[in-house]
């Protein structure tokens, strides 16, 4: 017996569905908006940028064309996606480490259903137990990584948990050049590396840094005190900040 009138109709319609969900999936999310947003307002055509967790390149596809002449450096040390990452920007250093404090060798969780929540350690996944494999990768610092004569403008850090090992590495680099950072962090991340809010917000304070969230520094609002930083990390609304000088 041959299909049913409403079998061509229920599989086009859920092909319609199905490529409204991969859409949907696709659209930056509002802290790639205002990240976008805060390097337009702060970019120059020359400038140079670093993006710490590249993973796909979203963000690093913005700074190239935001300043097409800017000597641009992505950090990524999952193997495929790094290996995407020159081919999709040949003009780009990319650079296949973890950054932290110190440099070295270390296991690395690469989180097969969601690579996204990859890191260093464990964070608060969005499912419940998903698939964990654990890589050995190269761990480096950013302050090593870069050329010293290099002046950076823009700093994005999204490591799932190890922004603060990321900053501690970066001192010599903030202390010269004072980028502007967008970084991401809060207890379900950050807080899983045994860091507490007051240490972050410290050492950006430590370093001459004043804490914000994106949408407020777009729109000229006020810096986060200390309190409201630490009840942020706790409970929200944003996991995702920006530290100027």
């Amino acid at each position: 017996m041959g299909p049913s009138p409403t079998e061509p109709l229920i599989g086009s319609a859920l092909r319609r569905a199905s490529r409204r969900l991969r859409a949907l999936l696709a659209r930056p999310s509002r802290y790639d908006l205002e990240t976008v947003a805060v390097m337009e307002r702060v970019l120059r055509p020359d400038s140079a940028c670093v993006d710490v967790g590249a993973h796909a390149g979203d963000i690093l596809e913005h700074m190239a064309r935001i300043a097409p002449r800017g000597r641009h450096h992505a950090f990524e040390p999952l193997p495929a996606f790094a290996r995407r990452l020159r081919r999709d920007f040949p003009r780009a250093q990319v650079h296949e480490v973890a950054l932290a404090e110190r440099a070295g060798r270390a296991p690395f969780l690469h989180v097969v259903p969601t690579p996204g929540y990859s890191g260093l350690r464990r964070r608060v996944y969005s499912r419940p137990n998903p698939k964990v494999r654990t890589i050995e990768v190269e761990v480096a610092t950013l302050d090593d990584s870069l050329p010293p004569d290099l002046p950076i403008a823009f700093l994005k850090i999204d490591v799932e948990g190890g922004e603060h090992g990321v900053l501690l590495g970066a001192r010599r680099t903030l202390a010269r050049w004072r980028p502007v950072v967008v970084f991401e962090a809060g207890a379900k991340s950050t807080g899983q590396y045994g860091v507490e809010p007051g240490q972050m917000y410290g050492l950006l304070g430590e370093l001459g840094y004043r804490v914000t969230t994106m949408r407020r520094w777009l729109d000229g609002g006020p810096d986060l005190g200390a309190e409201e930083f630490a009840d942020n990390w706790r409970v929200g609304p944003d996991y995702y900040f920006l530290a100027a000088p």
